[in-house]
């Protein structure tokens, strides 16, 4: 019976992507291309080099990029946005090998058609995951090194949804999708040996049905400064009290044309995710991450 739900809602989402491309073939003269694609690449840097200095302190470099790729499809009322993003960075302390200090991987791809001018049927595709395995240097494993506790689809997660959006702004929307799956997958054989990310030991996808909402900003607040935030929530229908988190934002400062400034803020709270915490347990806990960059970008 699971595993029929999944289907159903699966073949809803695919249903509805497929004929996106007919409902938009409403009222829009053949004149006007319905697609529109773009980008921007950045890279940032950080490095401090230190030699007899009487305040003490360590020689540090760091470097990351990021990549976003957009491509949107809008004929009559039919609105189709696709967003991959892409981000990867390390992070070099004196003496100590190469961390990763940023991992990323994530494509949305939702499909909206207008009921009126500020309510929207829509389904979303959300999928999240990470390039390279993650390590935790607070735990060691039997041979004495950090224990590696993620890497590439362990964890990936894989959102779909079937709702409505009420767009009352350009720059605001907010999704409501009563008809959710969630896939957490972990393919990894050691990783999905240990359980890890909530899924029954030795097993490498877990399918939850439940709601799930998303809420988004995006505007330029003064001249050259955007700030973007989504908050994404999903409630299992299983446990309808155990609510996943994730909440993304962005403050982009423009310098010129090639040198920006930008501040990053993220939150995530899953309650079958272990985290070992500062004081040493180990068990559900807030993850959050901060990052200030500043660097080179360049949009196409």
């Amino acid at each position: 019976m699971h595993t029929l739900r999944t289907a159903y809602v699966s073949l809803c989402i695919y249903t509805l992507f497929s004929i996106s491309p007919l409902l938009a073939q409403e009222g829009t003269p053949d004149t006007v291309k319905p697609w529109t694609t773009g980008g921007n690449v950045g890279i940032n840097f950080n490095q401090v080099a230190l030699s007899n200095w009487a305040g003490g302190g360590d020689n540090t470099f760091a470097i990351g990029g990021v990549l976003s790729l957009v491509g949107d499809y809008n004929k009559g009322k039919s609105h189709w946005s696709n967003q991959l993003g892409a981000g990867y960075g390390f992070t070099k302390v004196t003496d100590q090998d190469l961390r990763k200090s940023d991992d990323k991987l994530t494509l949305v791809s939702k499909f909206d058609h207008n009921a009126t001018s500020t309510l929207l049927y829509s389904a979303i595709l959300d999928f999240r995951t990470q390039f390279t395995e993650g390590l935790d240097y607070k735990t060691l494993d039997s041979a004495g090194e950090p224990a590696r506790i993620s890497t590439f689809l362990a964890p990936g997660y894989l959102n779909v949804g079937l709702g409505a959006t009420w767009k009352p702004k350009e720059y605001f929307e907010f999704l409501i999708a009563p008809l959710s799956n969630r896939l957490i997958i972990v393919l990894d054989d050691d990783l999905s040996a240990a359980g890890a990310f909530g899924l029954d030991p030795g097993k490498k996808v877990k399918s939850e049905l439940g709601a799930s909402s998303r809420a988004q900003f995006q505007k330029e607040i003064m001249e050259n400064v955007n700030l973007g935030s989504k908050l994404n929530l999903f409630a299992p229908y299983a446990d309808i009290t155990t609510i996943v988190v994730n909440w993304e934002t962005l403050i982009a400062m423009k310098v010129n044309d090639y040198i920006t400034t930008s501040i990053s803020f993220d939150v995530i709270y899953d309650e079958q995710v272990d985290i070992t915490r500062d004081d040493g347990t180990v068990g559900p806990a807030t993850q959050v991450k901060e990052a200030l960059n500043v660097g080179f970008g360049y949009v196409f």
